[in-house]
C-alpha cells in the first residue's frame, strides 16, 4: 500500500507505442498514453496484457511478469489478489468481454479461482 505511484500507460494500442530503429531492426522503445494521464500502482499496467494477450497461458504470463521485472518468487497470492482487485475496479472493467480465456466463466467458482486462471503459476 505504500508503493509510490507511477505514470500508467493505460492502453496498449498502436498509437501508444514508441518505436526506435537500431542496427538489427525496429524495437519498442517506450509506451505512453497522454489521453488517460493516470498515476497509480505499476501493476495496473499488467491488466490489459494479462487479460488480452497472456490469456491464462503460463509461459505468456511468466514472460509478461519477467518483462515487467517481477521475479517468480514475487508472484504471490497477495500480488494476484491485488491484480484481481485492480481488474475489477478498472474503469473499463468488463471481465466477460476482456478476459480472453475461452469459456472462463464455466471454469471458475469464485474470484480466487479466476485469479489463478488468469495468472497461473
Amino acid at each position: 500500500m505504500n508503493t509510490p505511484p507511477v505514470i500508467l500507460v493505460g492502453e496498449y494500442i498502436p498509437e501508444n507505442f514508441l518505436m526506435a530503429r537500431s542496427g538489427d531492426g525496429w524495437h519498442v522503445a517506450g509506451l505512453f498514453d497522454f489521453g488517460d494521464v493516470l498515476t497509480g500502482w505499476g501493476e495496473y499496467d499488467l491488466l490489459g496484457p494479462s487479460a488480452f494477450m497472456a490469456a491464462g497461458h503460463p509461459r505468456r504470463v511468466r514472460s509478461l511478469f519477467d518483462g515487467f521485472g517481477i521475479a517468480r518468487q514475487d508472484v504471490t497470492f497477495a500480488l494476484k489478489r491485488r491484480l484481481m482487485a485492480l481488474m475489477l475496479l478498472h474503469r473499463a472493467s468488463d471481465p466477460l468481454r476482456h478476459i480472453c480465456i475461452e469459456g472462463w466463466p464455466d471454469k471458475v467458482d469464485g474470484l480466487v479461482q479466476l485469479q489463478e486462471l488468469v495468472w497461473p503459476d
